[in-house]
């Protein structure tokens, strides 16, 4: 069985833990966090968004996930097997069905992900859950970082035919997803229009405005991360390995382990 938290496509991820503070209003980043934020400013600065855009995101993914891209909504997690708590044993087709039963149920969706997507996606075999759709779609892993930032990109360039992004006037100013990316107005204030025009939850802005400004003042600091460059997602896998491993050879192994059966006899023969 796979260890969590673990270190995945650059993305420090766990399904069963909080990697790290819910919010910098309580206390500080953890050091997987600052490394998973700096994955996501790094891409989506190249992508030509501002700073200032990208840290009022930061700020409510900070609240929604605490930045882990594997992070699962509690809802009805008792139906995933081992309850939700390891990788290896959640593959897109575990949660499409996961999604398929819920969705029968209540008719609503459950959150993943580092923004928490929920709902659905229609799609020619029914409806499937946003994100895991994307993944399989594209035959990436859910739980990938870099298969999430693919998916939040999607988002923003296909706003206009999708709305991803409600519109939403904060202080007075008028943001659309395209005009969210380049604003340069105050970290806190993106961190609102973020909260209102995309997430839209109801429990209001809370410590993400906070949040924002802690993100903006560590990558305007003396103390940033350097950036880095950003990776595409893994193919998808049955099994999840750690950076450094030999994913193919692992992959085998796990299957036979799987897949062995203990011998009748425990004395070998001559």
């Amino acid at each position: 069985m796979i260890s969590n938290p673990m270190l995945y496509n650059g993305f420090h991820i766990s399904p069963n833990l909080r990697i790290g503070a819910w919010s910098t209003g309580t206390e500080p980043p953890t050091a997987e966090q600052i490394t998973n934020a700096n994955n996501i400013k790094s891409f989506f600065a190249l992508e030509g968004w501002s700073l200032q855009a990208i840290c009022g995101m930061l700020g409510n993914i900070q609240a929604e996930s605490t930045i882990n891209p594997a992070m699962i909504q509690q809802t009805h997690r008792s139906r995933l097997p081992d309850s939700g708590t390891d990788l290896d044993t959640l593959p897109n087709a575990v949660m499409k069905n996961f999604f398929a039963e819920y969705y029968l149920e209540t008719g609503g969706g459950y959150g993943i992900g580092l923004v928490q997507w929920d709902g659905y996606t229609q799609t020619t075999t029914g409806q499937q859950q946003k994100l895991v759709a994307y993944a399989i779609r594209n035959q990436y892993n859910w739980y990938d970082g870099y298969t999430q930032c693919y998916r939040l990109r999607g988002e923003w360039q296909l706003d206009d035919q999708y709305g991803f992004f409600n519109p939403v006037t904060v202080n007075g100013h008028h943001y659309t997803f395209a005009t969210y990316v380049t604003s340069t107005n105050s970290p806190e204030e993106l961190a609102e229009a973020w909260q209102r025009g995309y997430e839209r939850n109801a429990g209001g802005l809370g410590y993400r405005g906070t949040n924002a400004r802690y993100w903006y003042n560590l990558f305007t600091g003396s103390d940033a991360p350097d950036p880095v460059a950003p990776r595409p997602p893994k193919p998808a896998s049955e099994y999840p390995v750690p950076d450094g491993q030999d994913d193919a050879l692992l992959m085998i192994l796990l299957t036979f382990a799987k897949r062995r059966k203990p011998a009748k006899c425990p004395l070998r023969k001559i």
